[in-house]
């Protein structure tokens, strides 16, 4: 009985983030507006006393780390759903279609579609952690 919900949990979560955006949309664009006034190369990336990253120091770490991470991350998610796909004959995320999908043409069309809209989700996912944890730094 578990079993049959576990997979809505992603989903809650997805619907979650995607709801605090809609409610502080408007924070968020003041938030960018406010960064036309200056740009960050302008700005100190060390504290001149201690030494430390600054929150302008801390952008180009967040952007490179996390394009890195967002690549790790796709590149093992492809290759674990790639060898599950061909052992067992599977689509990439379990789903229901009113369509027999195990037949040639619908096969690797519903795993192609699947594909580009598991890609384009993981980059939501990502950016909005990214996002968050670059606001979490200021």
């Amino acid at each position: 009985m578990f079993l049959r919900y576990i997979s809505t949990f992603p989903l809650l979560c997805i619907m979650g983030w995607f709801l605090f955006l809609r409610l502080h949309q408007q924070s968020i664009e003041r938030a960018m507006d406010l960064t036309d006034s200056f740009t960050w190369e302008d700005l100190p990336t060390r504290d001149a006393d201690t030494g430390h990253l600054t929150p302008a120091g801390w952008i180009p770490l967040t952007m490179k780390y996390s394009v890195r991470v967002t690549i790790a991350g796709l590149c093992v998610h492809i290759v674990q759903s790639t060898i599950r796909m061909v052992k067992n004959h599977e689509t990439m995320l379990v789903a229901w279609y009113p369509f027999d999908w195990n037949v040639s043409p619908f096969y690797e069309l519903v795993n192609i579609s699947q594909v580009t809209n598991s890609k384009k989700e993981f980059s939501y996912i990502s950016s909005y952690s990214i996002l968050n944890l670059t606001l979490c730094f200021n």
